[in-house]
């Protein structure tokens, strides 16, 4: 569903149900009949699936060994990204990196530097997608859990039993079809793996240690000669976000997102009205002049706080002041502390 603003606009995030409840539209070959187009606006939105060019994302489509790693990366360790230069080449080497490190290729046939371009089956998925969960400390199924799962065909994979009950278990992945077979050698489609990808997100991970709000001040900072004073932003621009709640923001809330993902990357973030400066802290975003702008907080004084905004005069703007009077007169805040 999404949910649009005349500055900033934003996109609500999909409830945790089945696909529907979200308008196809990015992509011409996708329509709203697509079984998979409600997953595909998700996993799209947050960043994790990509079209292929000319506004298609060709659902159909099989899906390589490289292509998933970099899915994977996204959505599980996408701060691991940054330690790698842009521009490696081939395109997928920094995501084949990180997923090795991770272990996510264990137990399957892949080799690096001889099938990264070679599509994955079911069941090859299955075990990418539990290895992967498993190092970024998913709580993953008991063994009671994983004996109560029933998969018609699970006979037919007794190297990846394990690995099929547990997505099972944990709802990330399911039958293939109107039999209920798992049917594992078959090959996984790109539509598939956005299901995959949006489940695989909403699985529990442990939660971080509160972000330090002076290293958040100085990664927004960072940010600064990226989008230096008067860089053009305007209601053009847009960002996916990482923080929930929201999906997509445009204009001011889109530069808000970009420098609050920033700061504290996949943190989920959540909406308060209290906007009273004693509870402020770097990185907040505040929604003001009656819902029609929004900024974020770079630091808090005694008596207000400085910010950034984008689609400020249609520009990035640094270190505009807030009184304590103004913050407390905001719609709300988005805080990920």
């Amino acid at each position: 569903m999404k949910k649009r603003i005349i500055c900033g606009a934003l996109i609500a995030a999909l409830s945790l149900g089945a696909a529907a409840g979200a308008q196809a539209g990015l992509f011409r070959d996708v329509p709203d009949s697509h079984w998979a187009a409600g997953y595909i606006e998700e996993a799209a939105a947050r960043g994790y699936v990509r079209g292929v060019g000319d506004g298609l994302y060709r659902p159909g489509q099989e899906v390589t060994y490289a292509e998933f790693a970099a899915m994977i990366t996204r959505v599980l360790f996408p701060r691991e990204q940054e330690k790698y230069e842009e521009g490696l080449r081939p395109w997928y080497a920094a995501y084949i990196s990180i997923c090795t490190v991770h272990g996510v290729f264990a137990g399957t046939d892949f080799q690096p530097g001889l099938r990264e371009n070679e599509p994955m089956t079911r069941a090859e998925l299955a075990v990418c997608a539990v290895n992967a969960l498993e190092s970024a400390g998913a709580k993953m199924p008991g063994r009671e859990e994983l004996e109560a799962v029933d998969v018609p065909d699970i006979a037919l994979y007794p190297r990846q039993e394990r690995a099929i009950r547990a997505v099972y278990a944990l709802g990330v992945m399911n039958g293939s079809g109107d039999t209920g077979k798992f049917e594992g050698r078959d090959r996984m489609t790109r539509a598939q793996a956005a299901a995959v990808l949006t489940r695989m997100s909403r699985v529990e991970l442990p939660s971080p240690e509160s972000p330090d709000p002076e290293a958040v001040t100085r990664a927004i900072l960072a940010m600064k000669s990226r989008y230096p004073q008067g860089t053009p932003w305007t209601n053009e621009n847009s960002y996916a976000w990482r923080g929930g709640i929201f999906t997509v923001g445009y204009g001011c809330m889109g530069f808000a997102f970009l420098l609050s993902d920033a700061a504290f990357s996949d943190l989920p973030a959540r909406r308060e009205e209290d906007t009273s400066l004693s509870g402020l802290r770097p990185g907040d975003i505040l929604r003001l002049e009656g819902d029609t702008h929004a900024v974020i907080i770079l630091t808090v004084e005694e008596d207000g706080v400085t910010v950034a905004e984008g689609n400020y005069n249609g520009a990035v703007h640094w270190g505009r002041r807030l009184t304590a009077q103004e913050t407390a007169r905001a719609e709300y805040k988005l805080t990920r502390y």
